[in-house]
């Protein structure tokens, strides 16, 4: 006999109900560990865009300040930038005050210990040059310039503890 003439002759094969398949597995409601993960990739995107959003927003003085940099401006005027710039992160009332040796001693407080003593000669120089005559200050004027760039990227904006201290 063949394996087909089996199930037809024997009697309790015949008598089994026919084969009806399960209903597909619905997808919803879904099982609570997937609330779990729905909630948790909510979470951290939120918390990923605030934290993008915020970096944008605490360096956007510094580019309006990079934007308005440009060679040739007068020593006053780089010093006026980075003023500026300072007021927008730091209390306006603590660095309008400053000038002369407070105000190097505070650019360079916010700088790391190795470009901190990088530029102390060319502040000291800067600070010197405003009793000598313009036509002695172009190539000064140059490196202040260069000194302004670095110091927006490198100083701005500061860190917590940074602008705690400035508070104290």
């Amino acid at each position: 006999m063949a394996g087909g003439d089996v199930v037809m002759t024997n009697p309790a094969l015949s008598e089994l109900n026919p084969i009806i398949a399960a209903p597909a597995a619905s997808w919803w409601p879904l099982a609570p560990g997937w609330y779990v993960v729905a909630i948790t990739a909510v979470s951290l995107t939120l918390l990923l865009t605030l934290t993008i959003v915020r970096a944008i927003r605490r360096r956007r003085i510094r580019r309006a300040a990079l934007r308005q940099l440009q060679p040739g401006l007068a020593l006053n005027e780089l010093n006026l930038r980075i003023k500026q710039a300072c007021m927008g992160y730091y209390p306006r009332k603590h660095i309008a005050q400053l000038s002369g040796r407070q105000w190097r001693d505070f650019l360079l407080q916010q700088l790391s210990e190795c470009n901190a003593a990088r530029y102390y000669d060319l502040l000291v120089e800067v600070e010197q040059a405003s009793y000598r005559p313009l036509a002695e200050q172009a190539e000064l004027q140059q490196r202040y310039y260069e000194f302004t760039k670095a110091w927006l990227k490198l100083a701005l904006p500061p860190s917590k503890a940074q602008r705690r201290r400035m508070h104290d």
